[in-house]
């Protein structure tokens, strides 16, 4: 279990999201960055679509109440163990009682934490990703607030402290990006502007 002690901007739980229910007005969710979070959910020896806690700007601040094996990717947004800063993109330890926040991001806006086990919440649609507009999914349907407690799953045992993304498959973030877009609901509001 891991207990919110706050919840940071905008922190849910993500997976890689629910396909198919456009049509009853169901977007698909899960995680904005799917490689940083199939990253994190590897390093601690999840399935790549395990879900995790996406960290937006702001990270939440956690006490665990178990032993854990964490891994935390994309945003750079140092995590912190009762102070001790952690390395970004390696899978670290948590003991029961200790708490997690994070500093403040250099680069990037969304960080996301894997637990060795996944953030155990029934599954919605095949999905556990959070869709807040709908209430539907992840915790409660929505964003997390103070006091809420996560339940994680069983660790498959297949992690390990100090395993880390190899440098060439580290994101870079910062610099010119090229967005592209695929027609979908309200592609004609968009403009050549």
């Amino acid at each position: 279990m891991i207990k919110v002690l706050k919840p940071g901007l905008a922190t849910s739980v993500q997976d890689l999201g629910r396909e198919g229910y456009y049509h009853l007005g169901i977007p698909p969710s899960g995680a904005l960055d799917q490689y940083a979070l199939s990253a994190a959910n590897q390093l601690v020896g999840n399935p790549a679509n395990s879900a995790a806690l996406e960290c937006t700007l702001l990270g939440p601040e956690l006490e665990f109440q178990q032993d854990a094996l964490v891994a935390v990717c994309g945003a750079q947004m140092t995590p912190k163990v009762d102070g001790v800063d952690m390395h970004l993109d390696t899978a670290f330890e948590v003991k029961a009682g200790q708490v997690l926040r994070f500093d403040f991001p250099k680069a990037g806006a969304r960080a996301y934490l894997a637990v060795a086990g996944g953030i155990d919440v029934p599954l919605v649609l095949g999905s556990r990703s959070t869709y807040a507009l709908g209430a539907l999914g992840g915790f409660q349907g929505r964003r997390l607030v103070i006091g809420d407690e996560l339940p994680v799953g069983m660790a498959s045992g297949k992690g390990r402290a100090g395993a880390s993304l190899p440098m060439a498959l580290r994101q870079s973030l910062g610099g010119e990006i090229t967005l592209r877009v695929v027609p979908g609901l309200y592609y004609d509001r968009l403009t050549s502007a």
